[in-house]
């Protein structure tokens, strides 16, 4: 996939995930008529959030590796070539499960500093680990 592709997806990745988040925190309640909190509706903040902040960390990392291509993995310049949009995808995509597992651990009230880096540091050390596979 090209970098032009992928900034093309990730823009509309983020109008459709702004767009539900919007609607979602807007015009639905989180709770039914009993108090209990609404799955579907909780879902659907998941996902939007989920797609949104993907599409974010994925220009973000697309971005970044113009400018530091040994964040996409590369050892080397390269004659000048940017690196290929996959490790941004999945840095994006990362960064967005990343960003859903604080959210649910924050809505089961488990959510501390330490989980909290904990948690970041897996994500850290997940994406190490899948560029010294390469």
């Amino acid at each position: 996939m090209s970098n032009t592709r992928a900034r093309v997806l990730a823009i509309f990745g983020l109008l459709a995930g702004g767009t539900l988040l919007g609607y979602v925190l807007g015009a639905l309640s989180p709770y039914r008529a009993g108090g209990q909190l609404d799955p579907l509706v909780v879902s659907m903040l998941l996902s939007a959030v989920f797609v949104t902040f993907s599409s974010v960390g994925t220009l973000l990392a697309l971005s970044l590796h113009q400018r530091w291509p040994a964040l996409a993995g590369r050892k080397s310049r390269q004659h000048r070539r940017t690196p290929s949009a996959a490790p941004a995808l999945r840095q994006g995509v990362l960064a967005g499960l990343t960003l859903v597992t604080l959210l649910v651990l924050a809505i089961l009230r488990v959510l501390d500093v330490a989980v909290f880096i904990v948690t970041l540091l897996v994500a850290g050390l997940i994406e190490a680990f899948v560029q010294s596979r390469q």
